[in-house]
């Protein structure tokens, strides 16, 4: 009797144990839409402290215009990147991505899901990766807090790897009656477009690779051609743009605008410049992205912009009446039109991932390298400005903006491509256009500057940083307080080709280009 009741209760002991609304098997379609909001940072805290406080200042997109933030100075507070970097990516992203991969040997028909979710991963990954440097990545998201470090050179080969197997197994299954779809507005990004992605996962292969082209000629060209003749093709269009879908209207949508009646920010010197000086012209960007400053009207509308990293003391030769805050156009055109301040918020473009308009400067500074498969240098620069143009005024009432001015803007100044003779000069134009066709996308813009030199920033006024020289630019971030204090890993003097951790520290990529 004994052996048959310990049999029994034996035989139905996992049964028993099981919550019988507890969910045993997930849908991972559910869980892209978390990773997409938390890999771009969609929360306006998490914007605000990631974004804003840190690589949009450092990208020079905008400068500090409290006395109560010196950000713009290379300080560093451990909270705000953590909450808006390290936990967005780690809690956000990677976890979530892992637990997939364990969800898949059990159920391939999740196939197409997967690979979007992989893409979308690689994207986050070589972010965050380009932020702090060697980072933890094979052992991290698995609960263990001293989780080893990977070097970022092999985190780029993962990427790699990531996004060149998504985009075959994508192309392969496109049609696959066997895989299970994506319902409405789980896909937040293409709206579960599988050819779209297919694009992005190559255009993004193409930008990476073009990141190592100082680092590693060989593996960026040989990564960058197989990129450029991938089946399924590059973002061919402004239709193919990839940014995440925003569910909140008026203040509630995009982060930037939440926090920009704040008035904490505003253009950077370095922003108002480049608009204005650049061509013979005013971008014709400027009032999509600004509004003119409080002291002049939109009849005879100014934009003016503030030094980066000015002491508190300093901001005072700078009134707020003579900024130009984030009232552009796109967000409220009332006060680029009427000087109605009280206007309603209409932005409903998506938070940018990549864009057309980026990958013909991809193309253009391939070509300059002469990989196969780029095409005309010249023609895709003026193609990307152009879809820039066309991109950023998409939403807006035509009467509002004027074209007229594109040609000009194209071919005169420091625009017109051939005021360039040398490869370098090219160079230089591609990448200002490229930072001007990113914003405010300030994670790629500042890697892009750390990358090439280009554009011509300012240095910043004040450096509160105590390892970084003054005048010399901030070259990464340095591993959160709880990181260093949980994870002895990252006190690891080996890290970093051995530089170790610290903000004057280059990442792996970064061969000094700028100093």
């Amino acid at each position: 009797m004994m052996v048959v009741l310990t049999v029994s209760c034996t035989d139905d002991f996992d049964n028993m144990n099981k919550d019988p609304m507890g969910i045993t098997d997930g849908d991972p379609a559910y869980m892209l839409p978390y990773i997409e909001e938390q890999g771009s940072r969609m929360g306006s805290w998490e914007y605000q402290v990631g974004d804003n406080l840190h690589t949009n200042l450092y990208a020079q997109y905008f400068a500090n215009s409290a006395a109560y933030f010196n950000s713009g100075s290379y300080t560093y507070n451990s909270a705000w990147v953590t909450d808006g970097f390290w936990n967005s990516y780690y809690v956000g992203v990677l976890k979530q991505k892992k637990a997939v991969d364990e969800m898949m040997a059990s159920h391939p028909e999740y196939g197409n899901i997967y690979q979007v979710i992989r893409i979308f991963t690689a994207r986050c990954t070589a972010q965050t990766t380009d932020i702090f440097g060697d980072i933890p990545y094979t052992e991290a998201a698995l609960g263990n807090s001293n989780a080893k470090y990977d070097s970022q050179q092999s985190i780029y080969n993962d990427i790699f790897k990531e996004l060149t197997e998504a985009s075959e197994e994508l192309s392969a299954h496109l049609t696959d009656a066997m895989m299970v779809g994506f319902k409405n507005n789980q896909d937040l990004i293409y709206n579960g477009d599988l050819s779209k992605w297919v694009k992005l996962a190559n255009s993004l292969r193409l930008r990476y690779a073009l990141r190592l082209s100082y680092v590693d000629p060989a593996k960026a060209k040989a990564e960058g051609e197989a990129a450029l003749k991938a089946q399924g093709g590059l973002l061919g269009a402004n239709a193919d743009n990839a940014g995440v879908y925003i569910s909140g209207t008026g203040a509630n949508g995009w982060p930037l605008f939440q926090i920009s009646g704040w008035g904490e920010f505003c253009m950077s010197k370095t922003m108002e410049n480049m608009l204005k000086h650049t061509s013979t012209v005013l971008d014709p960007r400027t009032a999509l992205w600004f509004g003119h400053t409080k002291k002049s009207k939109a009849a005879s509308p100014q934009y003016a912009g503030v030094p980066n990293g000015l002491a508190s003391e300093a901001l005072a030769a700078y009134p707020d009446d003579s900024r130009s805050y984030v009232w552009g156009l796109q967000a409220m055109p009332g006060w680029n039109t009427n000087d109605n301040s009280e206007s309603t918020f209409c932005i409903s473009k998506r938070m940018k991932i990549m864009d057309y308009s980026e990958v013909c400067f991809l193309r253009a500074e391939a070509a300059l390298h002469g990989w196969a498969g780029a095409g005309d240098a010249k023609a895709a620069y003026e193609a990307g400005i152009q879809a820039s143009f066309d991109a950023e005024r998409e939403g807006v009432d035509k009467s509002y903006y004027s074209t007229a001015n594109d040609q000009t803007y194209k071919t005169t100044g420091s625009v017109k491509w051939e005021s360039q003779s040398s490869e370098e000069g090219h160079l230089g134009q591609i990448i200002t256009q490229k930072w001007l066709a990113l914003y405010p996308d300030g994670v790629e813009a500042w890697s892009e500057f750390r990358r090439t030199g280009y554009p011509a920033l300012m240095p910043v006024a004040v450096t509160l940083e105590t390892t970084l020289p003054a005048g010399q630019f901030i070259k990464k971030l340095r591993y959160t307080d709880d990181e260093l204090r949980e994870n002895s890993n990252a006190s690891d003097k080996a890290l970093n080709s051995g530089k170790g951790d610290g903000m004057s520290v280059r990442v792996w990529w970064d061969t000094g280009r700028v100093h």
